[in-house]
């Protein structure tokens, strides 16, 4: 990927940035889907899409509809701090200790929101009573941020 976006022209900042929010979203959809038996039309899904203003990474996969109330209070709490908050979050929750049974301490989302300094979009569909499919999307600016 980070050879594919240098050879667009995109600088060592850009990139590193991309590849970091994609790693850590592909990593999350491989550690936290949850696989619906016998239903093809709810596969994992990443999608990057270039425009002027940004590079834009979508990804989707399907989970149990009880994990989403923690799962949004965590997008909502890390959308809700600036750069210095989210510092802050991360070393929290490395401090903690609180890690789950797949390995992730949600620093993950943490991370994305650090590195590409944009709010996360989100968005959970139900699919049946048990299961939901979750979309988020994520922005890296082509442009710096003013300061």
């Amino acid at each position: 990927m980070t050879s594919l976006l240098e050879r667009y022209g995109f600088g060592i900042t850009i990139r590193k940035k991309v590849y970091s929010a994609m790693v850590e979203s592909l990593e999350n959809i491989y550690k936290h889907q949850d696989i619906i038996r016998d239903n093809n039309n709810f596969q994992p899904k990443f999608e990057l899409v270039l425009n002027k203003e940004s590079i834009g990474l979508t990804c989707s996969n399907s989970l149990k509809k009880a994990k989403i109330p923690s799962l949004k209070s965590r997008l909502e709490k890390v959308n809700e701090l600036d750069k210095a908050g989210l510092k802050e979050f991360y070393k929290e929750v490395i401090l903690s200790g609180n890690v789950s049974q797949k390995g992730g301490a949600g620093l993950g989302i943490i991370n994305i929101a650090k590195v590409t300094e944009n709010k996360l979009d989100f968005r959970f569909e139900d699919i049946d009573d048990e299961y939901a499919y979750f979309t988020i999307s994520i922005k890296v600016s082509l442009q710096p941020k003013n300061q």
